[in-house]
């Protein structure tokens, strides 16, 4: 299903729970519950009564309720007045409203999500005997 003139495909309501992933074509909108994986081709909204436990990957996210584990956008993240991320975060652009909990970490990139880089990490004492070049 492709998201229509009046917006979103598919559309989980308040008081639904569901266990196991759930994979769209086009846009989605949960008001519910889901414990497991949820895959969006299109736009991803998550009401302030929705709670999702494990990761989301979609186009595009609009974040209202909780969400437990990661989020992997190929484009922007919204994170609304009220929603709590717990968890992290792979997008290109990442809005927070004032009133949002984000506990993880956030990579932006206009890499593809999925893709990893390589990190490295220096100790202090390493960083400390790092010759310094002046010009």
């Amino acid at each position: 299903m492709k998201e229509g003139r009046g917006g979103l495909a598919n559309i989980l309501i308040a008081g639904t729970y569901l266990k196991g992933n759930l994979n769209a074509d086009g846009g989605v909108r949960i008001d519910g519950t889901v414990d497991g994986e949820v895959a969006v081709s299109g736009t991803f909204v998550l009401g302030k009564s929705g709670v999702i436990k494990g990761t989301v990957k979609t186009k595009d996210a609009l974040i209202g309720g909780k969400v437990i584990g990661n989020i992997k956008s190929q484009g922007r993240v919204e994170l609304k007045n009220g929603s709590h991320v717990n968890g992290d975060i792979i997008c290109k652009r990442l809005t927070m409203e004032e009133g949002a909990i984000f506990d993880g970490f956030c990579r932006m990139s206009e890499e593809k999500p999925g893709k990893e880089k390589k990190v490295v990490t220096l100790n202090k004492t390493e960083l400390e005997n790092e010759p310094v070049t002046k010009n």
